[in-house]
């Protein structure tokens, strides 16, 4: 019985020492993470309600109740680089190649980078389509290249700067209850579209 006992305390001291082991691992490997997703933080999207260059917060509108459902909205931001500084001339292109979106001819957008500090505002949101009003987001880690051009001569457009930089989508949700209502003409319940 004294064996036994000697064994399973080996056991358990071995199992939580494995288990500490595991612990101190998953801390290194997400700080880590954190620290891949910050290098070159010097460029990125600026947007209101975000602390990084590398984090979207999209609105939405989640419905609940009788009638539900998900509104999303769109979200402005800037292209800034603190290591190539705006100038005349100067344009950024942005384009997502995330999963989901068109290989053969993914979301992208042209903006001005030569006033300011950034460029011209840019307009988010969440879809699958390319569009040439905003540029086209998934939910998550968005994999944008962005390509910064000298057009003073326009017939030799010259490349300052290119990269891919990863642009973390994230919701801001703002709850509502929608329940259906009655029309007194028609005779039916119906869900409003507010």
């Amino acid at each position: 019985m004294k064996q036994l006992t000697k064994k399973l305390k080996t056991f358990f001291k071995i199992l939580i020492c494995a288990s500490f082991s595991s612990i101190q691992t998953s801390i290194v490997l997400e700080s880590k993470a954190e620290m891949i997703a910050n290098i070159d933080a010097t460029l990125g999207i600026e947007s209101v309600g975000s602390s990084s260059l590398r984090i979207l917060n999209l609105n939405r509108t989640v419905f609940v109740g009788e009638c539900p459902g998900i509104r999303n909205k769109s979200a402005v931001g800037y292209f800034v680089d603190y290591e190539t500084p705006v100038q005349e001339d100067f344009a950024v292109v942005l384009t997502n190649f995330t999963r989901g979106l068109s290989p053969s001819d993914p979301p992208a957008v042209k903006k001005d980078y030569d006033s300011g500090r950034a460029s011209d505002k840019i307009k988010f949101k969440i879809a699958n389509k390319k569009n040439k009003v905003y540029l086209s987001m998934q939910p998550g880690i968005n994999p944008i290249k962005y390509q910064i051009i000298d057009e003073t001569d326009r017939k030799d457009k010259k490349i300052v700067k290119s990269g891919v930089f990863m642009l973390d989508v994230k919701f801001v949700d703002k709850v509502i209850t929608r329940n259906k209502e009655y029309d007194r003409e028609m005779g039916v319940y119906y869900c409003p579209l507010f």
